[in-house]
């Protein structure tokens, strides 16, 4: 036969310690989801990650793909945007079929759009500059730009200038950039656009122009930073 267990008495020093007991339970139960920082990790090994920023006025939220290699984070330099994965853009020919430009206006050849995710973006590309055969040599250039389609913010990149040439097709081929921007925090999840513009600026008949990109990414502010124009 088993003895009753001993009732407790309102106000007793047991009654008491199970109230605070039960109280602290609930108060953790309670902030569980809000302490900061927060670590999950295995045997050593960082899982994921909610940290304070070295300027101490935020947050970087980090993923790691479970031997610790950093595969998701937010850029801790600025405190938005993500600062691992990069983001490469896809880019397709504005007018399909169409490669060499031969006006004097500066017109988009390659285009393309995706979601900003990360806090800079960078540019490079390369460009293509074919004499006609006759007549002066063939000066080209190219920019890049890009456009947040919510907010309306857009950034230019500095125009490059390849040497002139007498140098039919294939042509002399230039690299341009790269060249980075830091994208404001209000265009992060936002559709932008990024197109890549060329024009001849002199030169024989026939000379012309093409581009073509190599780098079109969301990037870190630590990765862009020797770019930043």
């Amino acid at each position: 036969m088993v003895a009753n267990q001993p009732i407790e008495r309102p106000k007793s020093l047991d009654y008491l310690i199970n109230q605070l007991r039960d109280l602290q339970q609930t108060v953790d139960e309670l902030t569980r989801q809000s302490k900061f920082p927060f670590v999950v990790s295995h045997g050593g090994v960082v899982d994921f990650a909610v940290v304070p920023r070295a300027s101490a006025d935020g947050a970087v939220v980090q993923v790691f793909d479970g031997t610790g290699k950093l595969v998701l984070g937010s850029d801790a330099d600025v405190g938005y945007g993500l600062a691992q994965p990069f983001i490469q853009v896809p880019m397709y020919p504005t007018n399909p079929g169409l490669i060499f430009n031969s006006g004097g206006s500066f017109v988009s050849y390659y285009t393309g759009q995706a979601q900003q995710l990360n806090s800079c973006f960078l540019a490079q590309w390369r460009m293509n500059n074919s004499w006609g055969g006759a007549g002066a040599a063939s000066v080209v250039e190219s920019y890049v730009k890009i456009t947040d389609s919510v907010t309306g913010w857009d950034w230019t990149s500095p125009t490059v200038t390849a040497p002139a040439s007498t140098t039919t097709a294939p042509g002399v081929l230039t690299t341009c950039g790269p060249y980075a921007v830091q994208v404001p925090d209000t265009s992060i999840g936002n559709s932008i656009g990024v197109d890549i513009f060329s024009r001849v600026v002199s030169g024989g008949a026939s000379s012309a122009v093409a581009v073509t990109p190599v780098s079109m990414l969301g990037t870190s502010k630590a990765f862009a930073a020797s770019w930043l124009t």
